[in-house]
């Protein structure tokens, strides 16, 4: 499985991508990032994207994604997925014919450039020959968790936006998980604004590790606030007891 990092960032700041991580050239992991980074070729590669939450900086390039694709729009839609209450509120607020063009009928409703699919909790799907399992997790908003596994059992965990959780750590427990993406979004001295928010810092997630049957093998940090960003890598080599790599823009990642 290739995992190219389009962004990784918890505020969109020059040199910070908001979240997206693109899975085998196809399938977009929230798309906080896609248009700026991604040519007209490789946005046109994209045909199904998971959406954790509806907080903006997870569903930021979609309409623009949405708009490219329609004039090399071949008849097959670009299919966005995520649980009916992210859906919902994606539909309601976004895509309304006001803030944007309603893209599941245009051009037409027959042949739109995109379609919404509703995943519920707990629950699995087949993408592309890819098994797509979620979870939900712990946060303001209704936000769902993910697990990826390709045609080879290679199996990624991604948990969006999150503070302390149970129900994802419990499903990736019967599977094979290489790799894990985790979001530690604030340092420990704002831990009580942290959990309030549904994020976690390098303690809390120290604390999320112990959880787990089996701790993957690879820990990869996302959505660090720019501001806070040396001082939480300074407490995540301290703090959590396994190593962690914090995640850039543009890094490629291979499980």
């Amino acid at each position: 499985m290739k995992i190219r990092v389009l962004g990784s960032s918890g505020a969109r700041m020059p040199g910070h991508n908001l979240p997206a991580f693109l899975i085998d050239d196809f399938l977009l992991l929230d798309a906080g990032t896609s248009t700026c980074v991604l040519n007209k070729i490789a946005q046109r590669k994209i045909t199904h994207i998971l959406i954790t939450h509806a907080h903006l900086d997870h569903i930021n390039s979609i309409p623009f994604l949405a708009e490219n694709l329609v004039n090399g729009h071949y008849g097959k839609p670009l299919t966005v997925i995520s649980g009916r209450d992210v859906i919902n509120d994606i539909k309601r607020n976004i895509f309304n014919n006001r803030i944007w063009p309603d893209f599941t009928a245009i051009p037409d409703r027959k042949k739109p450039v995109m379609k919404f699919m509703n995943i519920a909790a707990g629950s699995c799907m087949k993408i592309s020959g890819y098994q797509v399992c979620t979870a939900k997790v712990n946060h303001p908003v209704p936000s769902y968790g993910f697990i990826i596994e390709d045609p080879n059992g290679r199996t990624l965990v991604y948990t969006g936006d999150t503070g302390p959780t149970n129900k994802l750590w419990n499903m990736m427990s019967y599977h094979d998980v290489r790799a894990l993406i985790i979001e530690v979004a604030f340092p420990d001295s704002m831990k009580q604004l942290a959990l309030l928010s549904g994020h976690l810092t390098p303690s809390l997630l120290s604390e999320e590790l112990k959880k787990m049957k089996k701790v993957p093998d690879r820990i990869l940090v996302t959505h660090i606030s720019p501001s806070y960003r040396s001082e939480i890598i300074r407490e995540l080599k301290k703090n959590t007891g396994v190593k962690t790599e914090i995640l850039s823009d543009n890094k490629l990642i291979r499980i």
